[in-house]
């Protein structure tokens, strides 16, 4: 149910039903040359379709293709906006959607610079009007990703164009990667790289971060399904307790 193709009469059925709101969020990001820029957007788009055919009763917004890209925003093609601006627009789309009937509001994201602006806008739409807002960015990913990756990771919380984020495209847009160009980097990060701002071009010329070679669509699938899996129960959950507390 993509929301923005429906008529203003549509518009008011479906919202009378109160549906879930499904919206995704990625980043126009430098993701090396095996990469494109839309990557992060691809693999959100892509996700929220798979989560949405799977759910009753939930609609689709049109995604936001710009995020928070501080760390990458010298490498060429990188476009980042502030966190304030982000914010501002999920707080704004989550009240316009609450007052016409979406209780629940799931973001599904899949850029990490992302992460804290999406747990800010879900605190104030909770303290403002009660609303139920999920951030889900790839939840419960652990342990088949450590059973199905080969490669040693550069840190244990970030990934970036690497055998993960690789794979993840070679199975949802096949298209738009060329593992020929895909590469190994493995750059020394500093002792303060965790507790401090470290603009990644500080450390490495690529935003490559592991072994890019080393990513399958077979990989990407059985991560992605997991992923998309576990954010299908999680709104389901939400939706049953929260109205049945309600």
């Amino acid at each position: 149910m993509l929301f923005d193709r429906l008529t203003s009469d549509e518009a008011e059925a479906v919202l009378k039903e109160s549906p879930v709101a499904l919206i995704a969020l990625g980043a126009v990001e430098n993701h090396g040359n095996h990469l494109p820029l839309s990557t992060d957007n691809d693999l959100s788009e892509a996700i929220v379709q798979k989560v949405a055919a799977q759910l009753e009763n939930v609609i689709v917004m049109p995604p936001i293709y710009y995020g928070q890209v501080w760390s990458t925003s010298h490498y060429p093609g990188t476009i980042s906006v502030s966190s304030e601006t982000l914010k501002g627009m999920l707080v704004d789309i989550g009240r316009s959607l609450f007052h016409q009937g979406v209780k629940i509001f799931a973001m599904i994201n899949a850029h990490m610079g992302n992460l804290d602006v999406m747990k800010d806008a879900a605190r104030q739409l909770h303290d403002e009007l009660g609303m139920k807002v999920l951030y889900l960015t790839y939840p419960g990913i652990g342990e088949i990703s450590a059973k199905v990756l080969e490669s040693e990771r550069v840190h244990p919380t970030y990934f970036h164009a690497c055998e993960l984020e690789t794979s993840y495209m070679l199975y949802l847009a096949p298209e738009k990667v060329d593992m020929t160009k895909a590469i190994r980097n493995y750059p020394e990060l500093p002792l303060e790289f965790d507790v401090t701002p470290i603009p990644w071009h500080n450390v490495t010329d690529s935003p490559v971060l592991g072994d890019a070679t080393l990513a399958t669509r077979e990989k990407g699938e059985a991560i992605i399904e997991t992923a998309v899996g576990n954010m299908v129960r999680v709104i389901e959950q939400v939706r049953k307790h929260f109205y049945t507390e309600g």
